[in-house]
């Protein structure tokens, strides 16, 4: 760091102490100023000298007070000018605390106080002096550069402190958009671990069960229970390599595998029939051909709605597919095991979620029969779902 960035640390540090080293330097020129006819101001008297000192004094509380100041310093260069019948160097002083008005003050308050200055100067000069002297021009070409000076001053420092401030909100932004990137990530990966890994421990756990329920009595029917569960172990652990793998891959332009649409429904209905679900589907006008984001979403919906069935059913469910343009109906229902469903929603959750992203519109709820359905209405174009 520079002298000049160390001076002006310090002096931000040390501000009292920078405003008497200021009113020093302002007193030196004022006192020492030449006493001749080119500059038409006196020989200073003990007077004069003591009012300069004044004057000077008062610059001590200037940004603090500086329209008090102003006030001080004007008034004792009036009163110098009648002492020594004519210009003073103790019009330095309220040179000074002129332009520390138009820096800290209002515009109009400086336009106010400079108007002010130039009558009062004028006006004492035109009275212990000849205003019509080089002299008085020159005064009053000083106060309108102290008054311009205070001017650009404040004016270039409201443009960096909006210019600051404007950094901030942006920055500020930037972490909230950060943080709201990292929230929906979380959610979005916590949904995709949850449709993939549910649907297949499910499996695993029912058929686990039977397993051990039949081992003794029916090995037969224990084996096949087994290599149910065999399966769906394989199922779900290929299916998290694959979600670690784009977890882990960077924006490098590497291949992942295609998200699962409708076209794997079968895949889907069949692998949940193995499993001892009796599900029943019904497609109306055809497999209905939706875009990628809500593709995966109606993939996603019959996958968590089956499992919940598969879960909390009496043993059977009907998919229901119905392509009416401009819109893709999926109905699943089933009968409820003992009335009642157990679980803590976080698959209806995701469900929901997923659905209001695509654009879509979901209900999920008994159905008054005595079953659960679950109903999703999509766009069936992606300009429909923008």
């Amino acid at each position: 760091m520079s002298w000049p960035a160390d001076a002006r640390a310090w002096m931000r540090g040390h501000p009292r102490a920078s405003d008497v080293g200021f009113a020093v330097l302002v007193a030196i020129p004022s006192m020492l100023v030449p006493a001749d006819a080119p500059t038409g101001i006196a020989a200073a008297t003990p007077l004069s000298t003591l009012l300069v000192l004044t004057a000077c004094a008062a610059l001590v509380v200037r940004r603090r007070r500086p329209v008090a100041v102003w006030v001080v310093t004007l008034v004792v260069a009036v009163v110098a000018v009648a002492v020594q019948a004519g210009p003073t160097g103790a019009l330095f002083p309220a040179l000074v605390a002129l332009y520390t008005v138009a820096l800290l003050r209002p515009r109009r308050d400086a336009a106010v106080a400079g108007v002010v200055t130039v009558v009062a100067v004028i006006t004492a000069l035109g009275v212990f002096d000849d205003w019509r002297s080089p002299t008085t021009y020159i005064v009053l070409a000083w106060v309108g550069l102290a008054v311009s000076a205070g001017f650009a001053v404040s004016s270039q420092r409201a443009i960096v402190a909006a210019a600051e401030e404007r950094a901030q909100r942006a920055e500020a932004s930037r972490e909230e958009e950060a943080q709201r990137r990292v929230t929906e990530e979380r959610l979005r990966i916590a949904r995709e671990l949850h449709d993939v890994v549910a649907h297949h421990i499910s499996v695993v756990n029912v058929q686990s069960g039977v397993a051990l329920h039949l081992l003794d009595e029916q090995p037969e029917q224990a084996r096949a229970a087994l290599g149910h569960v065999r399966e769906a172990s394989r199922d779900v652990l290929a299916e998290m390599s694959s979600l670690l793998g784009v977890l882990r891959t960077n924006d490098d332009g590497t291949e992942t595998a295609p998200a699962p649409g409708l076209c794997e429904l079968d895949t889907l209905v069949e692998s949940m029939r193995r499993t001892g679900l009796r599900v029943t589907v019904h497609e109306e006008g055809g497999r209905p051909s939706l875009a990628p984001i809500a593709d995966l979403t109606a993939y996603r919906v019959v996958q968590e709605a089956l499992t919940n069935a598969y879960k909390h059913g009496a043993g059977s469910a009907d998919l229901r597919i119905v392509d009416s343009d401009p819109t893709v109906v999926i109905e699943v229902t089933n009968r409820v095991a003992g009335g009642a469903v157990e679980g803590s929603g976080l698959g209806l959750v995701g469900m929901r979620e997923r659905v209001l992203a695509s654009g879509g519109h979901l209900e999920a709820g008994p159905d008054g029969a005595g079953g659960f359905r679950v109903r999703v209405e999509l766009p069936a174009s992606a300009q429909a779902a923008s």
